[in-house]
């Protein structure tokens, strides 16, 4: 009987450590776990890691006093368990090392063979007389790149899955952040904020634990031929690609993108979806608006590239969409100040996070 209890003990605990590990990893996302899971565990990590080393104890104990297993194979099992804490914490940064305190920018030119035939995607973000491009094809394993402009720090976010950048000031009312990649729920990044112990969902750059958003600032999405030409003065940014484990990686991720990213093909590459909103096809890149008082519009981008100079109220705003028939931007039809949009944003994710956005198409 004793014999029994014991097994049924460590099986328990082998498989509660195992299903941490899965949830905060991800291979969770792929078993479509809840969101609320997610972050739960992650705000409350200290106590549940604390309550497997309990028992973990206990299993020592009981090992022991029963003379179940040996030492050397209670040690195996015990260093299986610090793994999956370890998957836990560490195991996305590890794979996806952002660059907020260390991001490396170059010009036109040295950038020039950096960015490969089969993705032309750039993003650009202007402040002033300085300019800085971001390659899609860079930014997707670090996820997070930096930099300091008037004495504020900013940094690019980027969500392979969703297809998409967003841009904020890093210090949104708590200090300085250190934003790292937590994981994946619903098809889009989460942020967790290792400085202030909370956690950001990209798509609505909302942090979780507490009252505070970071302020959001506009992006413009383009090709590379068309960025050189408009700043050949711009800040390139690019990442190294000098690990082993990030050609592993882009080639893991290769076709589940293109897949994620074709028109014709409805799955996403995690099951978490409900995709019930069908005003587009779910793969539609928009540009989508929210203007942070609970109103969002999702723009088709055939209908922006085609309506230079159109305009529409959203709240207590009048925007102007303003397009050469291929890079598009909004602005306040008021002021003329460009706004940040979700550029290329999946509809069906775009919905999943807004589902009561007004449509322009």
């Amino acid at each position: 009987m004793k014999k029994v209890i014991f097994n049924v003990y460590a099986a328990t605990l082998a498989s509660i450590a195992v299903f941490c590990a899965v949830l905060m990893t991800e291979p969770g996302q792929s078993l479509a776990v809840p969101r609320d899971w997610v972050l739960g565990y992650y705000n409350n990590f200290y106590l549940f890691v604390t309550l497997q080393t309990i028992a973990l104890v206990g299993l020592w104990v009981l090992s022991e006093k029963w003379r179940m297993w040996n030492r050397k194979l209670m040690s195996l099992a015990t260093i299986g368990v610090f793994i999956t804490f370890w998957a836990e914490s560490h195991a996305m940064p590890t794979a996806f090392p952002t660059e907020q305190f260390n991001a490396a920018y170059y010009s036109i030119e040295e950038a020039e063979e950096k960015i490969p035939a089969e993705d032309q995607r750039v993003y650009v973000v202007e402040q002033g007389d300085e300019v800085r491009i971001f390659p899609r094809y860079h930014i997707q394993v670090p996820h997070v790149a930096g930099w300091k402009h008037e004495d504020t720090d900013y940094a690019i976010t980027y969500c392979g899955l969703s297809n998409l950048p967003m841009v904020v000031e890093t210090d949104y009312g708590l200090g300085e952040a250190d934003l790292q990649v937590l994981g994946q729920t619903h098809n889009n990044l989460v942020f967790k904020d290792v400085n202030n112990g909370t956690a950001i969902q990209q798509a609505t750059m909302q942090s979780e634990f507490t009252e505070h958003s970071p302020t959001v600032i506009p992006n413009t999405m383009m090709d590379w031929e068309e960025a050189k030409a408009l700043y050949p003065d711009a800040k390139v940014y690019l990442y190294g690609m000098d690990r082993m484990i990030d050609g592993l990686l882009l080639d893991l991720f290769e076709q589940p993108l293109i897949d994620q990213r074709d028109l014709e093909n409805e799955k996403f590459i995690f099951p978490t979806l409900a995709l019930t909103d069908q005003r587009m096809n779910p793969k539609t890149e928009i540009f989508g608006y929210d203007n942070g008082q609970g109103q969002q519009i999702a723009i088709h981008p055939e209908f922006a590239r085609d309506n230079d100079g159109y305009q529409f109220d959203l709240g207590n705003e009048t925007l102007e969409i303003e397009s050469d028939g291929n890079i598009v931007r909004l602005v306040n039809a008021k002021t003329s100040q460009q706004v940040p949009t979700h550029n290329g944003f999946h509809f069906g994710i775009w919905a999943e996070y807004f589902p009561e956005s007004e449509v322009l198409q």
